[in-house]
């Protein structure tokens, strides 16, 4: 067994196909069958069977496939290690980022660059739950910026601020008036809403329910920008992260806060745990943690 009958096993399970396959994998279509027919003797299980839809997965073969698949993604993984620590303190970073920590994060960088300055940065801006989770343990990044909670063993999440989520409304809304602004005040009014597999929704909708309040969704977005523009037009009101707002100047949206326990959000750093990372990222990691623990000070 070898890492080229792996590539040969997960290639025909991804394409349910030996011709399709072989042409992937140039090769021809009986090489590759017998391939897996050697693999199939060596582990000494039937993995695949044929029927007349199609070719399928055996018990045995799932579970082989699933391990195959891991094992594979490690290699490559080490591969860029090794090729990194070729590299340290002269290589690419690759960060991964929320929207609303485009406004801090350029300040970190650039404390990075006096002692860091070959360093080049590729910077992505990653948001839903899986999407991050998936970043990682495929390397696309050494680390990202997230509002999500993720449980996974494979990945270390540490918090690095807290922040409350604000209301956002057009400088001419009647709310404006209102001394206080509870949830219960925006049930009429057309909400601007994240789309689903957002972390911000999820807490908005939790704050929501807990005060039993239904919103009125007009609008579901998936940038912090383009709820911003909607208000401005005097379409709706949102509810969005603090450092989003703080930092951007919208001289027709007001920003209220909204007294309750429920309307705040931890941001996180996450990184997968068993990966090597060069001592060039350990130091922007650290500064990242560093510039929030100085900020409360």
């Amino acid at each position: 067994m070898d890492l080229r009958q792996l590539k040969y096993f997960i290639t025909v399970v991804q394409e349910k196909n030996y011709s399709k396959a072989a042409k992937i994998l140039h090769i021809s279509q009986p090489s590759l069958s017998n391939a897996i027919m050697k693999l199939e003797h060596e582990v000494g299980m039937k993995l695949l069977e044929r029927n007349t839809r199609g070719l399928f997965l055996t018990e045995a073969g799932n579970i082989y496939y699933l391990r195959a698949k891991e094992l594979l993604r490690k290699f490559d993984n080490t591969l860029r290690e090794l090729d990194e620590m070729k590299k340290v303190g002269n290589g690419k970073i690759c960060v991964g980022l929320i929207e609303s920590s485009k406004f801090w994060f350029p300040e970190v960088v650039k404390n990075f660059k006096e002692t860091y300055p070959p360093v080049h940065f590729k910077i992505r801006e990653i948001l839903g739950h899986d999407q991050v989770i998936d970043s990682l343990i495929h390397h696309d990044v050494h680390f990202s910026i997230t509002n999500q909670p993720i449980n996974d063993k494979e990945i270390i999440l540490t918090p690095i601020y807290e922040e409350n989520l604000v209301l956002l409304t057009h400088i001419e809304d009647e709310l404006n008036r209102k001394e206080s602004i509870s949830l219960e005040d925006l049930a009429d009014k057309d909400f601007i809403i994240s789309t689903t597999g957002f972390q911000t929704r999820e807490n908005v909708l939790y704050a929501f329910k807990t005060e039993k309040v239904n919103p009125n969704i007009m609008f579901e977005i998936e940038r912090l920008e383009t709820a911003c523009s909607l208000i401005e037009q005097g379409l709706g009101v949102t509810i969005l992260p603090e450092s989003y707002i703080k930092y951007t100047n919208h001289p027709s949206i007001t920003t209220h806060t909204i007294k309750s326990d429920l309307l705040k959000r931890t941001v996180y750093l996450a990184r997968l745990k068993d990966r090597y990372l060069s001592p060039a990222v350990y130091d922007l990691i650290h500064m990242v943690e560093s510039f929030f623990n100085s900020s409360k000070q």
